[in-house]
């Protein structure tokens, strides 16, 4: 025993147990350095000046940037686009989310449970570019799927993704296809974790549904439900991928939004100011939504 513990307190092997832990997570600590604390850096540093990619010359401006931003009617309809879209799409998101996973952890056949599973997180998994192509076609103003129908009943064909009053939304409708499934696959292991004694001792009670569902399941899945909701609404400010493949930001900049409005600012026109400022108020910005649903919701949220 006194040899083994001479040992342990061996200051060269106890030198040679901390650099191989150094050595073990110097990789980790390397590619977070990299790809998020040197960006981080390199926005806070060019969002206080300006110049572009090409050139390596920098010149301080201060807050100019900042007040270019606010004083331009573009980012300031970028900034309600993001806004509204994230609003629209975590809401309704969660809700169908909510709604789906009540039903198939319901009396439904296992049979038909596991095909219907496969059929609502299928979408999740397809590639984006993918469900572009696909929801481009169906809500095609001249030759789509759902227009072809609409006019063969006589009505005036949709304009989905051509009109500025209703692009947006029909953006919205393509997110919340993909994503819902997501999320309804952790919405039904919370429900599959909620004590079935508590369900007994309710329809003892002769409770109404409606009842079970707002003061029973709803409670005891609350945690589930405030982690999606912050992951859902992180996603939706940063959408950039489906803007990108099928709007373009218009038509008229209807859906234009923070990520999209940053890349445009950065790449298409070479304002890495610009670009650089608005990224640190999209950092700022979710982090303040964090921050106060942490502080609103999870007064809310009843752990077991």
């Amino acid at each position: 025993m006194a040899k083994t513990k001479e040992k342990f307190h061996d200051p060269n092997q106890q030198k040679f147990a901390n650099i191989k832990g150094f050595s073990l997570v110097a990789p980790a600590v390397f590619l977070i350095s990299l790809f998020t604390v040197y960006p981080i850096i390199f926005t806070l540093y060019w969002a206080f000046h300006s110049g572009n990619l090409i050139s390596p010359d920098s010149k301080y401006v201060g807050m100019n940037n900042f007040r270019y931003l606010f004083s331009t009617p573009s980012f300031l309809k970028v900034l309600m686009n993001t806004v509204f879209y994230s609003v629209i799409v975590v809401v309704l998101t969660i809700a169908v989310a909510t709604l789906l996973a009540v039903w198939l952890n319901g009396k439904l056949h296992k049979k038909f449970n596991g095909f219907v599973q496969a059929v609502i997180f299928t979408p999740h998994i397809i590639s984006l570019v993918s469900v572009s192509m696909v929801f481009l076609w169906l809500f095609d103003s001249q030759v789509g799927f759902l227009n072809s129908i609409i006019t063969a009943i006589g009505l005036n064909a949709f304009p989905f993704f051509t009109s500025p009053k209703t692009a947006l939304f029909s953006l919205v409708l393509v997110m919340v296809w993909k994503q819902a499934g997501y999320y309804t696959l952790l919405i039904m292991a919370a429900l599959q974790g909620v004590p079935q004694e508590i369900y007994e001792a309710a329809s003892i009670d002769d409770a109404p549904a409606y009842k079970t569902f707002f003061r029973i399941t709803l409670p005891m899945i609350s945690p589930t439900l405030f982690f999606v909701s912050i992951t859902a609404t992180i996603s939706s400010f940063q959408i950039f991928d489906a803007v990108n493949l099928i709007t373009g930001g218009g038509p008229l900049n209807s859906t234009n939004t923070l990520v999209y409005y940053i890349y445009e600012q950065t790449y298409k026109f070479g304002k890495l100011g610009t670009g650089s400022a608005a990224s640190l108020l999209l950092l700022i910005l979710v982090g303040v939504l964090t921050f106060l649903y942490f502080k609103v919701l999870e007064k809310r949220v009843h752990y077991q």
